[in-house]
């Protein structure tokens, strides 16, 4: 049993080294959701035996610190672990990569402007009037911090305690919402107290509404007339199950489904967001409180626009119980709190086929 324990922690040292995505498989939302029966999962110690050798010893000291001591009990469920772990960082480090792209741009703008100036004043001519003067304009300066709390999954018992939260900081937020019948009362104190409710999916299933654009839309659709019923509020913004460049949906829709949903949702008047900032809290079935308060932290530090990814699922408890530190530490860095609505800037990921 323990020689088994050290190859899927081999496993999963191999898969964060690679630079390339294994498929994930069918299911591999199901962790998100916590689906996998708590009698399922076994605690298992990695103390390593005397005889284990110094290489494998090391092996086991290299692995990242959010690696714990809960094990699935299979190697189909472990790999759905990794699988959906590594796809969410993926995601998180596509967003990163464009941010970083503009910033280049912005100070590659600053210092040709600067070259130029600094020209200017060493030169013996006279200085050219502003008409003149071929200066390309520095970027705008942003106007003010704003941070985006964003939910998907819920309702559970755990979007009460995140709306209880947010009542008593007084800050808006957005949830991401799917169909779960019986708590339609949460849909209405969603809307009741200011925020904004969200598409997310009627199932979450990604081997049925990833099938083709009307299969996409029919379960936006549905969903989107369940909020209607139960709040009267026409729900506009959406955030596609797994990102808009997730690569599960090839599966079943082919290469060109995302593109193609993408187009539809965008004819119909629906504007999706991505996020820019993981909270890693869909990283284990319940993670551990500070790894989500200290991944929202470090990852807003450097951002004027942090949308921030967290769940509301019935598995994700110890999100509500971060998020007073989260809203106290960004206050801290400077931010402001908002909703998103459809006068907010996307934040998008960059689309890839494969």
């Amino acid at each position: 049993m323990k020689r088994n324990n050290i190859l899927y922690v081999l496993v999963f040292f191999t898969l964060m080294c690679s630079t390339i995505f294994a498929t994930p498989i069918k299911h591999e939302i199901a962790l998100e959701y916590g689906l996998y029966n708590s009698e399922q999962i076994i605690d298992i110690e990695l103390a390593i035996e005397e005889k284990i050798t110094d290489a494998e010893l090391a092996i086991e000291e290299s692995i990242p610190q959010y690696i714990t001591n809960e094990l699935v009990n299979s190697k189909s469920e472990f790999e759905v672990f990794a699988s959906y772990d590594l796809y969410q960082r993926k995601q998180t480090l596509l967003g990163i990569i464009d941010e970083l792209e503009i910033e280049v741009e912005q100070q590659i703008i600053e210092i040709e402007q600067n070259v130029i100036e600094e020209g200017l004043q060493a030169t013996d001519e006279p200085e050219l009037s502003s008409e003149e003067k071929a200066v390309v304009p520095p970027p705008a300066e942003p106007t003010g911090k704003y941070a985006y709390l964003t939910f998907d999954d819920g309702p559970s018992d755990n979007t009460i305690l995140i709306l209880d939260c947010l009542k008593d900081y007084d800050i808006k937020a957005t949830f991401f919402v799917l169909h779960v019948p019986g708590r339609e009362d949460v849909y209405r104190r969603i809307v009741n107290e200011g925020h904004t409710i969200a598409l997310h999916s009627s199932t979450h299933e990604y081997s049925e509404i990833y099938q083709t654009v009307d299969t996409y839309l029919a379960d936006i659709k549905n969903l989107e007339n369940v909020i209607v019923e139960n709040t009267g509020v026409t729900p506009v913004i959406l955030r596609f199950p797994g990102g808009s460049n997730n690569t599960v949906s090839h599966q079943y829709g082919g290469s060109d489904i995302m593109p193609n949903i993408i187009e539809a949702t965008n004819a119909a008047g629906y504007i999706y967001f991505d996020w820019n900032v993981d909270s890693q809290d869909a990283s284990k079935i319940t993670q551990e409180k500070d790894i989500i308060v200290d991944a929202v932290l470090s990852q807003s530090a450097n951002k004027t626009q942090p949308v921030i990814l967290m769940h509301d699922s019935k598995f994700k408890t110890t999100t509500p119980e971060a998020l007073p530190e989260i809203i106290e530490g960004l206050t801290q860095l400077g931010f402001s709190f908002e909703k998103i609505t459809a006068e907010t800037p996307v934040v998008q990921f960059s689309l890839k086929k494969e």
